[in-house]
């Protein structure tokens, strides 16, 4: 099995990201958003989700290992999916605390029948994690 190479949206070699061979199973954590798009504003909610300033913020975010993904579902295509990788709860909530958060999601929530945000905590998985099957 080949695994990809990182997309340009992922966080420079440099950064917090975990690397394989380097196990930092303890502490991640994950948000999560499922998004229920109105009728016509796909591309509208996607457009928003991009731009909303989660790539080029300043400063930069704290704690993000992965930058959020957004996943659509094949079977109902006005629901989404979106996740980013933490380092820690701490973090989470200080980017959620910034002044500029609730404009970002606001600029989403417009083309949106309803959302449901969640902060996660890895149960199952942390042995690929470890080995860096899963990044």
């Amino acid at each position: 099995m080949t695994v990809p190479p990182p997309t340009s949206d992922d966080l420079p070699l440099n950064s917090d990201m975990p690397t394989p061979g380097h196990s930092v199973v303890a502490g991640i954590f994950y948000t999560s958003g499922r998004w229920s798009v109105k009728a016509g504003h796909e591309e509208a909610f996607a457009r928003a989700f991009a731009e909303s300033g989660v790539k080029d913020v300043d400063p930069p975010i704290r704690g993000l290992l992965q930058r959020p993904r957004l996943l659509r579902d094949l079977n109902q295509p006005r629901s989404y999916l979106s996740y980013a990788v933490w380092e820690s709860r701490e973090a989470i909530e200080e980017f959620r605390s910034r002044p500029d958060f609730p404009a970002m999601i606001a600029a989403m929530k417009e083309h949106l029948d309803d959302m449901q945000i969640s902060t996660l905590e890895l149960v199952l998985g942390q042995e690929l994690t470890a080995i860096g099957l899963d990044s």
